[in-house]
């Protein structure tokens, strides 16, 4: 079948990935302490707060914008409209952008600089395995309208 009727053939759920990723980071900060800051400095939690803010009314906004659509936010089956409004209209990967400003917020409330090393491999996974599949099929189902969009949105920000 089609790439454009059975879906991108994502096979790693997004979320999963970014949870691996802080759950990795977590576990060599348990062994190989490594602080953002001093102890009892403010600025990494406060940041944090920020990020996990941010990133919850990002991820809102985009679970809306999909639910308005009426087309599927799983990234492993087939989308059924193109969305360009919305978060969409500034970045063409809204919730990714969100998980990884959570993943990074939490590393933050947690003054744990590995959590948040560890975002460079998850972003590679998710750039390479899961948007590279994502955009090969959206510009398959959607075709010169995704080509002029891919021209108008950049992927992160």
């Amino acid at each position: 079948m089609d790439a454009d009727r059975t879906g991108p053939g994502v096979r790693l759920p997004p979320p999963l990935v970014f949870i691996s990723g802080l759950g990795l980071g977590f576990l060599l900060q348990s062994r190989f302490l490594l602080p953002f800051a001093a102890p009892g400095n403010p600025l990494p939690r406060l940041l944090g707060g920020v990020l996990v803010l941010g990133s919850g009314a990002l991820a809102l906004w985009g679970f809306l914008t999909f639910r308005r659509a009426r087309t599927t936010v799983r990234p492993d089956r087939p989308a059924s409209a193109l969305l360009t409004a919305g978060p969409f209209h500034f970045t063409r990967n809204p919730l990714y952008l969100s998980l990884s400003l959570l993943h990074a917020g939490v590393a933050l409330l947690a003054n744990a600089l590995w959590p948040a090393l560890m975002l460079l491999p998850v972003l590679l996974v998710i750039r390479f395995h899961v948007i590279a599949r994502e955009e090969r099929h959206l510009a398959a189902r959607f075709g010169a309208d995704y080509q002029a969009y891919l021209r108008t949105v950049r992927r992160w920000f």
